[in-house]
């Protein structure tokens, strides 16, 4: 703190030296931008997270579905090996109609999936291989529930690592 002036204050007959403090306002910012940061650090929890944690089963990607579009691609960045996924749905209820996984070698595969997803749940296993195949993109085609303005659901997708990754 530094001093900016100081003055006599005179109490019941006797002189006071009385001292008005006033903070450095590169200080004040300083001290707002560390709370925030902190604020902001501590409130963001995991977000990649799947519904149940499974063993073996790893989150390999999420995004919040859209009521206008009825497509969406999801690239899975992992290089892993993965003999199944599973989608979680949060927040609102979706009806899938397609899924179509596209692996790493160009193959398609078109699992036959026609279900409706509460929130809160997740859908049936969905088999890949047994041996675990490398998933380049996943594309859901879907139908969300809800009015146009409200929350819009999130889908996140895990697999389940093959058994020559989990030895």
């Amino acid at each position: 703190m530094k001093f900016y002036r100081s003055h006599k204050v005179n109490c019941s007959g006797q002189q006071f030296d009385h001292q008005i403090y006033r903070r450095d306002p590169r200080a004040i910012l300083y001290s707002i931008l560390i709370l925030t940061f902190t604020t902001l650090a501590s409130s963001c929890g995991p977000s990649q997270r799947l519904l149940e944690p499974e063993p073996d089963w790893v989150f390999l990607a999420q995004r919040k579905v859209n009521h206008l579009r009825e497509n969406d691609v999801f690239k899975i960045k992992s290089k892993d090996k993965f003999a199944a996924i599973k989608l979680y749905v949060y927040d609102r209820s979706i009806s899938i109609k397609r899924v179509k996984v596209t692996l790493i070698n160009g193959d398609v595969l078109t699992p036959a999936i026609d279900t409706h997803i509460n929130a809160g749940d997740r859908s049936r296993t969905i088999e890949l291989s047994s041996d675990g195949r490398q998933i380049e993109k996943i594309t859901i085609r879907y139908k969300s529930e809800g009015k146009l303005f409200s929350d819009k659901a999130l889908v996140q997708i895990g697999g389940l690592r093959s058994q020559d990754v989990r030895r």
